[in-house]
C-alpha cells in the first residue's frame, strides 16, 4: 500500500512541478517543445512503477550448448522423416488398394518398403501385397500393372481360403 501512496505523491509532485514551470515559461516559439517535454515527463511519472519493477519481470532464457542444439535438431529431423514415411506409406497403401479394387481384388496386407540412397533420399524399394489364392492366375498382369504405376518391385503373396 505504501508503494501506491508513494506513486500517487510522485504524480502530484510532477503535476505541481509542471504547473510551476508553465507559469514561469514565457509564451514563445518554444511552447510546442515545452509541451512535448512536459508530456514525456508526465508519462514517465505515470509509468514509474512499471519501469522500476521491470527487472523483476525479466524472463531468463536458458542457454543451450551446441551439443544440446544438435541433439534436438537430430530428433526433429528424425521425427519429420518418420512422419513423412508414415504419410507416404498410407497414401501408397490407399492408392494400391484402389488399383486392386478396380480389378475386383481385395488386399489382405500391403507392406511398403523404403530405402535411403547415399545422398539421403528416401526411395520406394518394393511393395509386398497379400491377396487371396483365387487371384494367382492374374499374377503376371497384376505385377506388371503395379510395377509400371509405382516404378519399383512388387511382390505378391497369397493367402489360403481360411486367411483372416
Amino acid at each position: 500500500m505504501s508503494a501506491v501512496l508513494q506513486w500517487a505523491f510522485s504524480l502530484c509532485a510532477a503535476i505541481a512541478a509542471i504547473g510551476l514551470c508553465k507559469i514561469l515559461m514565457p509564451s514563445s516559439s518554444m511552447e510546442k517543445a515545452f509541451r512535448f517535454v512536459v508530456s514525456v515527463f508526465f508519462l514517465a511519472s505515470l509509468l514509474t512503477p512499471v519501469i522500476i519493477r521491470f527487472p523483476e519481470l525479466m524472463v531468463e532464457i536458458p542457454l543451450h550448448t551446441q551439443a544440446e542444439i544438435d541433439e534436438r535438431s537430430q530428433r526433429v529431423d528424425e521425427l519429420v522423416r518418420t512422419q513423412a514415411l508414415d504419410v507416404a506409406r498410407r497414401r501408397l497403401r490407399q492408392m494400391i488398394g484402389e488399383k486392386l479394387s478396380q480389378r475386383g481384388i481385395n488386399a489382405h496386407y500391403i507392406a511398403i518398403n523404403f530405402t535411403t540412397s547415399e545422398q539421403g533420399e528416401i526411395l520406394l524399394d518394393s511393395v509386398d501385397i497379400t491377396v487371396d489364392m483365387a487371384h494367382k492366375q492374374e499374377e503376371e498382369a497384376l505385377i506388371n500393372h503395379l510395377e509400371a504405376e509405382l516404378g519399383s518391385s512388387v511382390w505378391l503373396h497369397y493367402a489360403g481360403e481360411g486367411y483372416q
